[in-house]
């Protein structure tokens, strides 16, 4: 494995270290012809699923791809690439056995516009798909079939993202949601982004706990920003330095680092809950950006079909294992739970 890029330390600005820029991965995977539009790892650690679905030798252009808790399975939204935005067929899903690719299930009727995110509740017993036809569609893993009527958005869905808890986030072109699954309602409902320049809420993650929502806009409102639960309020100053619009966001398995991809050439990591600039690597239109299960390492892929390995520093993880350990020790043994708005999920099944 080829020695990484020298970091080159960057002055202080506002009491914080600006990060390096790292401009060589540690490796370079190639074969696609379109860009990659979905990254997903395997639980096993050894495996990670692409855009296009190279594996497959499908055709479609993919929309959006996850993989199930045991990693048995891929489920992608696919569609004939017509160059057209407006036209590109995402709503249908395929579900795939991950070893041979034989088809399990599909496609899965439902939606009527572009899927462009997909996620699996962390027990892995539920699906959900976002689409922009407004909709957001609970499938059971077990039997691929709806588990009731789809939830209604009243926009465009962007993002869709599983609470620890069991509640779901929704990110809108509009606003950002947050559901009750269990008793199908919307618990909580607020602007996000789009108070800032009318801009689009364009990806959404939870921290650990489930105290806060971190999101990410587009070009109108370019940085992150912070949601406390329990009040919907943005806590902290928003996360800058990007003039682009941010296409993904995800946290680190341990929930210290957050990693943002966006087409202003960048995949950036960010320490929690700093929102400190700890690292910064140059990925062409940077789309999708993931963790390695162990947490060492980043995937990226962008417009070049390419998708490229990253390391993240020593001391970038040590100094996250720092800050981690410190919360521990100064929590009293028996951890209170989040002041959540949302209610715990129900124990019942749908």
């Amino acid at each position: 494995m080829p020695d990484e890029a020298p970091v080159k330390q960057s002055s202080m600005q506002d009491g914080k270290q600006l990060a390096g820029t790292h401009k060589d991965p540690v490796k370079t995977f190639e074969g696609h012809q379109k860009e990659i539009t979905s990254i997903s790892t395997f639980p096993d650690g050894e495996r990670i699923a692409t855009g296009e679905m190279k594996k497959w030798d499908a055709k479609e252009a993919i929309g959006a791809l996850v993989i199930s808790g045991d990693g048995g399975q891929v489920v992608s939204a696919e569609g004939y690439n017509t160059h057209d935005y407006d036209k590109m067929v995402y709503w249908q899903l395929w579900v795939r056995d991950a070893e041979t690719g034989r088809v399990v299930a599909g496609p899965l009727d439902g939606h009527t516009n572009i899927v462009l995110n997909l996620d699996i509740s962390s027990d892995g017993g539920i699906m959900a798909s976002g689409s922009y036809d407004g909709t957001v569609i609970l499938w059971d893993t077990k039997t691929w079939q709806k588990k009731g009527d789809p939830l209604k958005c009243g926009a465009h869905v962007t993002w869709v993202r599983f609470s620890p808890t069991g509640e779901l986030g929704v990110a809108t072109r509009e606003d950002i949601q947050i559901w009750d699954l269990y008793r199908r309602e919307r618990l909580a409902q607020f602007k996000g982004h789009a108070n800032f320049n009318n801009s689009c809420n364009w990806s959404l993650t939870w921290t650990c706990d489930g105290s806060h929502l971190l999101s990410a806009g587009d070009q109108n409102d370019s940085v992150l920003r912070s949601w406390d639960t329990s009040t919907l309020k943005q806590t902290g100053n928003p996360w800058t330095g990007r003039d682009r619009e941010i296409c993904n966001i995800i946290l680190n398995p341990a929930g210290t680092l957050l990693a943002s991809a966006s087409d202003d050439q960048t995949v950036r990591l960010w320490q929690l809950p700093t929102g400190t600039e700890v690292a910064r690597y140059e990925q062409n239109d940077a789309f999708r950006v993931a963790f390695s299960v162990d947490g060492h390492f980043i995937f990226s892929s962008g417009l070049d079909g390419k998708m490229s390995q990253w390391v993240i520093p020593e001391d970038v993880l040590a100094a996250a294992r720092g800050d981690h350990m410190a919360v521990e020790l100064n929590t009293e043994v028996a951890t209170p739970k989040p002041k959540f708005l949302c209610t715990p999920a129900h124990p019942h099944p749908l």
